[in-house]
């Protein structure tokens, strides 16, 4: 099984896809695993064009579980991502990210945007609140309670690979992240953002499309954030168009 190392932290990915073609690195949203990915047709959608690289996040499915907060930093998240694509011998790839895969993908606009041909992030924004806006305490019963109608994530935890010391410690630096609206202004490569117009971070993608030309949102009316991870088929064509011509090696 493959694992890529970062100080000492095992991140666990595999490659699917085409042989020898663009790569293409896929990240999760917080409480699933890589297999989210396939569960949902987007490896399908996508295996045919590119090389894809599929990462288990630091925290979850069989990468390494750290319990210090400081370890699932930004800048180390980044770097787990790094560390796959020098296991594999990746200059640049395209990004793909969901949720908190896509909080990493903006956090790459800031420490790493040369290793990216693209950056597509769903359901997660790059404005998401006010700088210093605090989020209440975790209710970790209440989170699962949700969090296990979405069948990724109940797929997790079902293996057995939602770890709840883990998990408690990933939140924190996610909670405290306040965006990367600048690194959006300043990026250079074509971003795609898709949201459900039910979730959340719809409205900050809406805003901030308006800060870099090469930028374009995809809104997906009646969509939640759960539904709209799952609309493959809307959102593939429009995320084709806006990022097919560009390369990555």
């Amino acid at each position: 099984m493959p694992y890529a190392e970062n100080d000492g932290v095992k991140i666990y990915y595999e490659v699917d896809g085409t042989p020898g073609a663009e790569p293409m690195v896929m990240h999760h949203g917080y409480l699933a695993d890589l297999e989210s990915w396939r569960a949902r047709g987007w490896v399908k959608a996508l295996g045919d064009r590119y090389r894809l690289l599929l990462v288990d996040s630091r925290g979850h499915g069989r990468s390494d579980k750290p319990t210090d907060p400081e370890s699932y930093e930004m800048r180390n998240r980044v770097l787990d991502v790094l560390a796959v694509m020098g296991a594999e011998n990746v200059k640049t790839a395209h990004y793909l990210g969901y949720s908190m895969g896509g909080m990493i993908g903006y956090s790459a606009l800031i420490y790493a945007p040369q290793r990216f041909a693209t950056m597509s992030c769903g359901g997660m924004s790059p404005m998401l609140r006010p700088a210093g806006t605090p989020r209440p305490p975790l209710d970790w019963d209440a989170l699962m309670k949700l969090a296990l109608q979405n069948g990724a994530v109940k797929a997790a935890y079902d293996a057995g690979r939602i770890e709840r010391p883990a998990m408690e410690a990933c939140r924190v630096p996610m909670d405290e992240w306040n965006g990367a609206e600048q690194a959006l202004r300043m990026a250079k490569m074509p971003i795609f953002m898709y949201a459900g117009t039910e979730d959340t971070p719809h409205a900050g993608c809406a805003s901030a499309v308006a800060l870099n030309p090469k930028a374009r949102f995809l809104s997906l009316p009646g969509k939640n954030h759960t539904t709209a991870a799952e609309s493959v088929d809307l959102i593939v064509p429009a995320l084709l168009e806006h990022i097919g011509g560009v390369k990555a090696e």
